[in-house]
């Protein structure tokens, strides 16, 4: 019969079409067998070959969660969330878990409660519960077992905010912030270190070197300050003295997985390529799926000569992240070195393409804003290498590249182009200005409501409301509000707040334009309100009292007011 068959086919090979079940059940085998990453691979394919079945997908969000990928985690279940009308209790279970390791504790508590009204006798009763528990006890809040005071506490939150503009690129902001937190309180190190680095990645070289000098009078073994300063010592160009904290930092034992990450990052940056490899191969003890820590090993054997090690690395980052376009070209790239033909040149450890490459990838994507619409859909139904493309341009620190690429997709209106979207408005650390035009977009398209979106650091259900205002009257003692709390937050705030601001009042008296606009009895009590709600979503600690005192109103109205304004602006 198999001889039959193949003459039947002309002597070629016929391709047997596997069902989602049959990859759903080699990834259980992995699984079984503790390998994530072919596990996480062959559910995929299931999901691939069967995208509306449930049970693929919650295979798939769970395998996720079991290696940390959280946000990958969520978008899975938000996305059944978003499909099924009645929404299987686990979902919510999962949404916990995965909050829990991304540390929003609220959010899993929520989620937990969630889980257990909707099934009190599930199979994860007892685990929400006792998690649950834990939440409300605050055990699980490890930085609660040190007793901050309030301005310990706000201080914390702004050094938090500098380091988070210091991974954002937004240099000069983040030593605004960072300054602030080091002039009040030196006893914070870790806010010293990322005052360093941001300002030698902001060019001040010699003010780097001068704080991590003052640091290590004080703090000789302290490692961060060690590798930074290392690393600035190195860029000066004074290899000799670079040599006595690379001994420094080589003689360290620590089993902490942030320390090592620390000392091997920085050794990668001293191009000590032998000893980086060692350290990062410890690292992936503790971070087994970590995509760039996987890079970085790659990297390492790379620039070792040792290339089909290098290719075992990226090839795992391949299946773990198969829409990533990074992997895949160094890959390529590392197999023109087997054969010794190419002259060898050493490979830099950032988890991106050359410059030249950046530079081909971006020409790409503007040269699609010449085809006409049909060669554009051709191109996106033709096969995943423009969405490849895409995901790719999202993960650039580029506003205008971002935007071109959402308006792009949107031309498109099919399911995947729908799916694009909002997984787009589902990612944590992306412009809310970015955000907003993406879910008018999906409005645009036709897509179902309500959407699921990261807003003011949160996860909401949003409802756009997309209507033509341009003839729109507003009454002037409404527009005077946000001219009060501008006037109000002078010398408060760093420059900029006043857009946002307007633009916040705007919005919200366009959600209820023309039967709910807000009635303002007192002016000072809706700019109040505007503030709060305008540090909520900047993460900027503000005291709700203090906050009604400055304005001269009441505690309850400037609550009631803030609620009314967050809740229209979370159905924009």
């Amino acid at each position: 019969m198999a001889k039959s068959l193949f003459a039947r086919s002309g002597g070629k090979i016929v391709p047997f079409e596997q069902s989602g079940e049959f990859f759903n059940r080699k990834g259980k085998k992995f699984l079984e067998n503790n390998n994530y990453i072919d596990a996480l691979y062959f559910y995929r394919k299931a999901v691939e070959k069967e995208p509306n079945n449930l049970s693929y997908m919650m295979d798939l969000a769970e395998i996720f969660t079991e290696m940390n990928y959280f946000e990958e985690s969520n978008q899975i279940l938000f996305t059944i969330i978003q499909k099924e009308e009645n929404v299987s209790p686990d979902c919510y279970f999962g949404l916990g878990c995965n909050f829990l390791g991304l540390q929003e504790y609220d959010k899993a508590e929520e989620c937990f409660r969630k889980y257990l009204d909707l099934d009190e006798q599930g199979i994860y009763t007892e685990e929400a519960q006792e998690l649950l528990d834990i939440l409300q006890n605050q055990d699980y809040y490890f930085d609660e077992w040190v007793d901050f005071s309030p301005k310990q506490e706000k201080l914390l939150k702004i050094a938090s905010k500098g380091k988070e503009l210091l991974d954002q690129g937004e240099y000069k902001k983040a030593i605004k912030q960072l300054q602030r937190v080091v002039n009040q309180d030196p006893s914070l190190i870790f806010a010293r270190n990322n005052l360093a680095l941001a300002y030698f990645c902001d060019g001040r070289l010699d003010d780097a070197i001068r704080i991590t000098e003052e640091i290590l009078r004080d703090f000789p073994e302290n490692i961060h300050a060690n590798c930074n300063q290392a690393i600035f010592l190195y860029e000066k160009g004074e290899k000799q003295e670079c040599q006595k904290y690379l001994d420094t930092i080589l003689s360290f034992r620590t089993e902490d997985p942030e320390d090592i990450h620390k000392i091997a990052v920085t050794l990668c940056e001293l191009k000590e390529h032998e000893k980086a490899n060692c350290q990062l191969r410890k690292l992936l003890q503790y971070k087994p799926y970590d995509t760039k820590v996987l890079h970085y090993t790659a990297v390492s054997y790379f620039n070792l000569h040792q290339f089909k090690k290098a290719i075992q690395y990226w090839s795992k980052i391949d299946k773990i992240a198969p829409q990533n376009s990074i992997s895949s070209f160094y890959k390529k790239y590392a197999h023109g070195f087997l054969t010794g033909n190419q002259p060898f040149r050493e490979l830099p450890y950032h988890f991106q393409v050359p410059y030249d490459e950046v530079i081909r990838r971006v020409r790409k994507i503007n040269d699609l804003l010449k085809l006409s619409k049909k060669d554009l859909k051709m191109k996106w139904e033709s096969g995943e290498s423009l969405q490849t493309l895409f995901d790719w341009g999202l993960d650039l620190n580029d506003t205008a590249i971002k935007r071109t690429i959402l308006n792009i997709v949107a031309v498109f209106q099919d399911e995947k182009a729908e799916e694009f979207l909002r997984k787009y408005v589902l990612r944590k650390n992306e412009p809310e200005a970015l955000k907003k035009e993406a879910l008018a977009l999906l409005k645009q398209m036709g897509a179902k409501e309500p959407y699921m979106a990261y807003v003011g650091n949160g996860i909401v259900e949003v409802k756009v409301n997309i209507m033509d205002y341009s003839d729109v009257q507003i009454p002037v003692e409404l527009l005077k509000v946000s001219d009060i709390a501008i006037a109000m937050m002078n010398g408060r705030y760093e420059e900029g707040y006043q857009e946002e601001i307007r633009e916040t009042w705007l919005d919200f008296i366009k959600a209820g334009y023309p039967d709910r606009l807000p009635k303002v009895r007192k002016k000072e009590a809706w700019a109040a309100a505007l503030e709060l709600y305008y540090c909520r979503r900047k993460r900027i600690p503000v005291s709700k009292r203090e906050l009604a005192g400055i304005y001269g109103v009441s505690y309850g109205s400037l609550e009631k007011n803030y609620t009314a304004i967050k809740n229209t602006l979370h159905e924009l």
